[in-house]
């Protein structure tokens, strides 16, 4: 049949009708793994941001406690605060609870250490530096992610650094 000079077009657009059936399953299949993946990845970089903000809070929250183990006789007797006995294992141990409360959900603490502590008794600083590790959404893509902060915190009586008690 002529129309206007010229053949009608197969309702199909001219290719047979079996040719493309399928094609746009297969492209949305592709594209929502495409998808999903990115999400995923997205997600992953939150929660690696959230891993170096969780690092120096715990960092920051252990120097603090490291700082606040003040000595008592040595406060009454000096009028300055300084840090006292076992400061270190206080801030120490302030650290495991932390890893202990964060290990579970999506962004988990799997591991959470203080490497090092600086607080000797007498002295009004403590220096503490905590490593973390967080496992992430998808693990065999980007491994897992190792944070490290440092924090200090000084010792310090009432809201004046140095006054005398």
């Amino acid at each position: 049949m002529l129309t206007g000079g010229r053949p009608a077009d197969p309702p199909t657009g001219g290719q047979p009708a079996d040719s493309e059936r399928g094609s746009i399953a297969v492209f949305t299949v592709i594209f929502a793994i495409a998808v999903i993946f990115l999400t995923a990845l997205i997600l992953d970089g939150g929660i690696a941001m959230n891993a170096k903000e969780r690092a120096a809070d715990i960092a920051e929250q252990a120097a603090r406690a490291a700082a606040g183990n003040i000595d008592v006789k040595a406060l009454r007797a000096t009028g300055t605060a300084a840090i006292g006995a076992g400061a270190c294992p206080l801030a120490g141990s302030l650290v495991a609870s932390y890893a202990q409360r964060d290990s579970t959900g999506v962004d988990a603490v799997t591991s959470a250490a203080m490497d090092t502590c600086v607080a000797p008794i007498g002295a009004q600083t403590a220096t503490v530096q905590v490593t973390i590790i967080t496992k992430p959404l998808i693990p065999g893509v980007l491994g897992s992610f190792t944070e490290t902060a440092h924090a200090s915190a000084t010792a310090e009586c009432g809201i004046n650094l140095g006054a005398v008690c």
